[in-house]
């Protein structure tokens, strides 16, 4: 049975007055930018995680892992409080171990380092855990595609060993051009054959004509899927928290209303990716004043859903009129003039 509690690891987790733990350890490992690591005779280490863990991209999971890894033991893991370091160790034990990133969460919450409000501590756990386990053994496989005449991107997501694949807002002018790029994909292996189990929809507008319909005539096994709020009909229908499978992978529904009040967003298991349709634009929104929309709904959603993913995840827009194809959630907390930090 995995153990996400330090002492199990020959790990002692706490605040920044470390020294009268460090007697008989044999390292330290400080992760507040303002502690240092100065235990004499002991292995210091350092690697720097934001308390905020919003400012945290899950690419600091990465550093943090090897120190754990290679840390002489006993050794202490030391920050402002003890928080950040016990949400640490427990994220790495998961990741060596069964990758099960809600029993780590679980264990958090029970120790009081993660409440049921700390949403981007969760979603740094949940993708530096991901990161780790599942994005090592099933690579995704991703393609950004553009229809030209709505300026509309449809994002094509496969696992490269299991070889199932879904499509994010298909639009009913491209589906013969997104089937054929799925076609031509290559696994590591070399083989061909992917498989395309669903067709994913953000929302459902006047500019968003979905090809959900088209793709089910060519292939009949493949799924639509909309928001249950989105009052429309599909094989499946998803609400907040939900996980849709595609192989060992997963994108997890966001409720990101007030475009629409069906609108909801996708973010990819390992938090790199998060897909926003019209909620969250790049350097913009959509519109608030027709077809249920709703200005102050759409601020709160994003800001509390999308702005709570770590930093450093990929934003990928259902439309862009100026040439950009990405963002992340940094620059958009940053610099976005509807929906900022600064607003």
């Amino acid at each position: 049975m995995v153990s996400y509690k330090p002492e199990d690891h020959e790990l002692v987790c706490c605040g920044r007055d470390y020294q009268p733990k460090m007697d008989g350890k044999k390292s330290l490992l400080v992760l507040a930018p303002d502690v240092e690591a100065q235990a004499p005779g002991a292995t210091n280490l350092k690697v720097v995680v934001d308390s905020d863990f919003a400012n945290n991209a899950v690419d600091v999971a990465a550093p943090v892992f090897q120190a754990l890894d290679s840390m002489p033991k006993p050794g202490v893991v030391a920050c402002a409080s003890g928080r950040r370091a016990r949400i640490a160790v427990a994220a790495w034990a998961a990741a060596r171990s069964d990758g099960d990133a809600e029993a780590a969460i679980a264990h958090l919450k029970s120790t009081g380092d993660i409440g049921d409000a700390d949403v981007a501590k969760m979603h740094w756990v949940r993708g530096a855990v991901a990161a780790h386990t599942v994005a090592v053994t099933n690579p995704l496989i991703f393609r950004q595609l553009f229809e030209k005449e709505s300026s509309t991107y449809t994002y094509l997501l496969a696992d490269a060993v299991t070889k199932e694949a879904i499509l994010i807002d298909p639009v009913d002018l491209t589906v013969d051009r997104d089937l054929s790029v799925l076609a031509s994909l290559t696994a590591p292996d070399g083989s061909s054959g992917f498989k395309l189990v669903a067709g994913l929809n953000t929302h459902c507008h006047a500019d968003h004509i979905t090809g959900t319909a088209l793709l089910k005539g060519k292939v009949p096994s493949c799924k639509s899927v909309i928001s249950a709020a989105a009052a429309s009909k599909a094989d499946v229908l998803v609400k907040a928290g939900d996980r849709f499978p595609f192989g060992k992978r997963f994108v997890e529904v966001i409720a990101t209303p007030g475009h629409t009040d069906g609108c909801v967003s996708f973010v990819l298991d390992d938090r790199t990716m998060v897909f926003t349709g019209d909620a969250l634009l790049i350097k913009g929104c959509g519109r608030t004043d027709f077809q249920q929309g709703d200005a102050a709904m759409l601020y709160k959603s994003v800001r509390s859903g999308i702005f709570t993913l770590p930093a450093g995840c990929v934003v990928y827009p259902a439309h862009d009129y100026n040439g950009r194809t990405s963002s992340t959630v940094r620059e958009e907390r940053a610099t976005n003039p509807r929906l900022g930090d600064a607003k």
